[in-house]
């Protein structure tokens, strides 16, 4: 590869790194991420580098500890690029690189040098080289060895980081792919659960599972670093020299398959749909405004990834946390937390950015003959007519798996935590709309980025689920339903906040529009 198009791609990139960095959004996600690389730089300054080979030799386990600090750094950059999407969006595009004099395998080399110099994998770099030196430093393994392994796993997590974004990016470009990734994603958290009991059981599946785990790139990559012998060496460099060649292959025929293509042509529109009929509700002057917003929240990606997995998901974490559990109303106080958020997050971040997906287009809603008031209303009812009938499936399907003790208390409970959390956190919803709405597309992409504030009420509404879920099984159930009549009280507030978030927002929603409009079209 011609070595001066490198650097000039390189030093292209890095200028447009550092224009994102001075961006209001790109500022707070160098926050985010500096705290998260600060924190780990910590433990590995603790515990990483010649410290965690010293240790490691010392307790005569250095191929043990080596392949759990490896799999630490590898699942980090995994976890950065996948879910923050931090150094995995192309830099260029084979397109744009057509410029250049490169043929077409420099063209894929000089795309994925740039990616592999991104802040992100060259600190995951620096992790690896910092274990592979401690090793090598106290002569367990050779200078060369050590260093040659910790670069091709190096090479190795950022293709598996690649190959695994571009499966994602193809099959949410299908028509039922969020609902797919969804399952999919579930399936793997819930994994671990399901394999565990039955590895306990059967030791020869269990030996096959601890093989196939020494197969893996991190654990390879620590045999050689523990100073295995020169064939275990030999060959375990071989595998990983196998593992960056299958990779690449992998990542340079997936790029070569175009995204599927759900374009409709000539489609032709209906005005008589469910979704007026639905919105006939709403009266004869805001009902096309709701029928357009039902459709819309209907036809999202982001409803269609969280609604329908939402509910099952809930009550399959209540009656899971139950099991071997002391106390035999484990599972109610568990749902009762989760239930607050169901009307919530099973929409995404629909309800907290209603105004930025619909773009330029946001300045129609000056011209509808309405005051903005119902305006606001008509946006506001639409996600309460779609999360209430979920909160209500969520506990008819918690009853059906639930074989204990269940009174008019627990009942109360459920839908007080169950609507009273849906007008908390979509009422805030409301608020993030109206104060910091963000441009966004309406067909939002795996890992997309959210607004800034969006993102916070979606972690908040998460922290508060998980402190419920802490907080109400160690205060016990006797005490919980001692107390049940504060959750109707907690359901009055919220909905009394509900209510004055309306009438104070269609104020706000009258005297911002101008300000909002310019918000969405910059785009910041």
């Amino acid at each position: 590869m011609r070595i001066r198009f490198l650097v000039c791609l390189l030093g292209l990139r890095y200028r447009l790194l550092w224009a994102q960095a001075r961006s209001r959004a790109g500022r707070v996600a160098l926050v985010i991420v500096g705290v998260m690389l600060v924190c780990l730089l910590t433990a590995v300054l603790a515990l990483g580098g010649l410290g965690a080979a010293v240790a490691a030799v010392r307790l005569g386990k250095g191929e043990l500890i080596a392949g759990v600090m490896l799999s630490t750094f590898f699942m980090f950059a995994l976890f950065g690029a996948l879910i923050l999407g931090a150094g995995i969006n192309p830099a260029f595009s084979d397109t744009a690189l057509r410029r250049y004099p490169l043929s077409s395998f420099e063209r894929f080399g000089a795309r994925h040098v740039v990616g592999l110099l991104e802040p992100l994998w060259i600190f995951v770099l620096a992790l690896d080289l910092g274990l592979a030196l401690g090793f090598a430093a106290l002569g367990v393994s050779s200078w060369w060895v050590a260093l040659t392994a910790a670069l091709l796993l190096f090479s190795t997590n950022y293709l598996v980081a690649r190959v695994l974004w571009g499966v994602v990016e193809h099959i949410m470009a299908t028509r039922n792919g969020p609902l797919l990734l969804m399952v999919l994603v579930t399936l793997l958290f819930q994994l671990p659960g399901l394999l565990a009991p039955a590895l306990a059981r059967n030791r020869a599946l269990l030996g096959n599972a601890r093989l196939g785990l020494w197969l893996l790139p991190p654990f390879t990559a620590a045999r050689v670093l523990a100073g295995a012998p020169a064939f275990v060496t030999i060959a375990s460099l071989l595998l990983l020299i196998g593992w960056f060649a299958g990779l690449a292959a992998a990542l340079a025929l997936l790029e070569r398959q175009p995204l599927p293509s759900r374009t409709v042509t000539g489609a032709e529109a209906h005005w008589d749909s469910s979704y007026d009929g639905v919105a006939a509700a709403f009266g004869p002057v805001l009902a096309p405004l709701g029928g357009k917003i039902l459709r819309y929240y209907v036809r999202s990606p982001q409803l269609r990834l969280n609604y329908p997995t939402t509910a099952p998901l809930m009550v399959f974490v209540a009656i899971t946390f139950a099991r071997g559990r002391p106390d035999p109303l484990a599972g109610f106080l568990t749902i009762l937390a989760l239930i607050s958020v169901v009307g919530f997050l099973s929409m995404g971040i629909m309800t907290m950015n209603v105004f930025g997906f619909d773009g330029a287009g946001f300045r129609r809603y000056f011209l509808l003959p309405a005051p903005p008031g119902l305006v606001l209303r008509a946006v506001a009812l639409v996600p309460l007519l779609l999360g209430a009938p979920l909160i209500l499936l969520s506990i008819g399907l918690w009853l059906a798996f639930w074989r204990g003790h269940f009174d008019t208390r627990m009942a109360v409970m459920l839908l007080s935590s169950g609507f009273g959390g849906m007008f908390l956190f979509q009422g805030l919803g409301l608020w993030t709309s109206l104060l910091a709405p963000r441009v966004m597309e309406f067909k939002v992409k795996f890992c997309a980025k959210q607004p800034f504030a969006s993102a916070a009420l979606m972690m908040g509404a998460m922290l508060v689920m998980f402190g419920l879920v802490a907080g109400l099984p160690a205060l016990g159930s006797k005490v919980v339903l001692g107390h049940w009549w504060v959750a109707p009280l907690i359901l009055l507030a919220t909905l009394g906040f509900y209510l004055l978030t309306l009438r104070a927002g269609a104020r706000v929603f009258g005297a911002r529009r101008e300000r909002m409009l310019s918000m969405i079209e910059r785009g910041y």
